[in-house]
């Protein structure tokens, strides 16, 4: 699956009223398979011709959401060995399907300017669990004003929070 889509308004958001190529992303790292707990810092770099040279047509909340859908892809591709499958269905309980050929994933995305990340991040993992096909998943929030992403991963069976 192709999410080039979402590089344009990532930058937007990154690089805020700035004119940066470049910006540090704190990420948490929660329960993944393959790390410890702990906190990274990614650097995120775009070329000149990812700069959008006009305001994107959509609405600020989609702006963020679609940026949230980037940053979430980068860290996909940095902390897991999954790609992106597809655009999840109505009623999936998450926005995309990851997988890596044996075993698929939800992966539930959301992104803020300013705002409570842990509250929003407990809000997206109930709304993961909750999935009609009691699969394991991923939860990508982000917090553009603070530069801090969380990744986490989540057991089916868990409770929600």
């Amino acid at each position: 699956m192709d999410a080039s889509v979402f590089v344009p308004f990532a930058v937007v958001r990154l690089r805020g009223d700035g004119d940066s190529a470049e910006a540090a992303l704190r990420v948490e790292l929660r329960g993944l398979l393959d790390f410890d707990d702990q906190v990274r810092t990614i650097r995120i770099i775009w070329s000149g011709n990812s700069i959008p040279t006009t305001r994107p047509a959509v609405s600020d909340r989609v702006i963020t959401e679609w940026a949230a859908c980037g940053i979430a892809c980068v860290l996909v591709v940095a902390y897991t060995s999954l790609r992106l499958l597809s655009v999840a269905a109505y009623g999936d309980r998450f926005d995309y399907w990851l997988g890596d050929g044996q075993k698929d994933y939800g992966l539930e995305i959301s992104g803020t300017v300013a705002g409570d990340l842990e509250l929003r991040h407990r809000v997206k993992v109930n709304q993961l669990l909750a999935n009609p096909y009691g699969i394991d998943g991923y939860v990508a929030v982000v917090a553009f004003g603070m530069r801090t992403a969380i990744f986490s991963f989540h057991r089916s069976q868990e409770p929600p929070e």
